[in-house]
């Protein structure tokens, strides 16, 4: 395993992506690396001056194809076979989620320093504990990829709340589309970051199953002292992923999956003397949703570095994926 030195003096991981995919190469495919949004892992390993990406991994021709002819490096039909010719010290994983623990387990029979998990960990809460000691016992560090947690204006947000610029927050909406495993399951891990644990699950309506296989339930969460309720929407009609949140001196918006967040404090009404209401104007957080993946990868790169913890990893998707099953199985009846 070979770690390498920059000009600048700045360690460079080598990085495989396992998975080439939407999330792996494809949703940024046609984006110059380095030239606009990063969406992708590979992208972002491109692009961040810490990562040398030197591999891709997919049975696909075509995806193997496409990435050889972007990234210039080559591409591999397995797991096994890239072990044979590369030999990264970071890997991507974004194999299908029923694929995790068996890629998971192939990648560390040779040493690494990380493995980048897409979300969900895994396809249950007891795989995702196997995984988690896999990677501990292999003296692996495993990020889980909820890019929410990651994001410059997610931080902003979490220092904001702390500081009690919106008061305490009490009573919460999600509105999601496609699915709670596959959706629903972003903002449940975003609510503990910001919020606290998971207490009190309550069903609204077991709703219906979306492309058969992904329940999307209304349900009411408690987030530390704040009641959420999730309700789905119709994801042929549009996408639809935002928060609000309602606290005694003030109201949250997070809106368009995370594009724009937004906070109104309270303040005295002008025209009814004795009363309170929000502000006319918007607190703009900024944002960099669009460049999510870059992040993910700086706070990959700051933890192998610098030994700053991680935000996200085994641990804490697993216990949102316990959440997930929670309610998952509220709607089984």
């Amino acid at each position: 395993m070979s770690v390498n030195e920059v000009a600048a003096g700045r360690i460079c991981f080598p990085a495989a992506v396992v998975g080439l995919g939407r999330i792996g190469q494809g949703y940024d495919y046609d984006v110059s690396v380095g030239a606009g949004p990063v969406l992708t892992h590979a992208n972002a390993f491109a692009s961040h001056s810490g990562f040398d990406l030197v591999a891709g991994v997919d049975p696909s021709a075509a995806e193997r194809a496409r990435f050889e002819l972007k990234f210039g490096v080559p591409a591999f039909d397995s797991i096994e076979a890239m072990q044979r010719h590369v030999n990264p010290s970071v890997v991507a994983l974004c194999v299908p989620t029923a694929n995790h623990m068996e890629a998971l387990e192939l990648l560390l029979q040779k040493p690494l320093r990380a493995v980048l998990c897409e979300k969900p960990i895994a396809a249950t809460y007891a795989e995702a504990k196997r995984m988690t000691a896999c990677a501990k016992r292999a003296d692996c560090v495993l990020l889980v990829n909820y890019m929410r947690r990651f994001e410059p204006g997610v931080l902003a947000l979490k220092q904001a709340l702390a500081e009690g610029c919106c008061g305490d927050l009490y009573k919460g909406v999600v509105w999601y589309s496609k699915g709670f495993l596959n959706n629903a399951s972003h903002f449940v891990d975003l609510l503990r970051f910001l919020l606290g644990e998971v207490g009190e699950i309550e069903l609204i309506h077991a709703g219906r199953v979306w492309a058969g296989v992904d329940p999307e339930p209304d349900v009411r969460i408690r987030f530390g002292d704040c009641d959420v309720h999730f309700l789905a929407a119709r994801e042929e009609c549009f996408s639809l992923a935002c928060v609000e949140l309602v606290g005694t001196g003030g109201f949250v918006h997070y809106l368009d999956s995370g594009e724009r967040i937004e906070m109104r404090q309270v303040v005295p009404d002008p025209d009814y003397p004795g009363y309170l209401k929000l502000s006319d104007t918007a607190r703009q957080v900024a944002t960099d949703f669009r460049r999510y993946q870059w992040w993910v990868a700086e706070h990959l790169y700051r933890h192998l570095v610098d030994g700053t913890a991680l935000y996200s990893d085994g641990e804490t998707a697993s216990q949102t994926l316990e959440t997930v099953e929670r309610v998952l199985n509220l709607t089984k009846g």
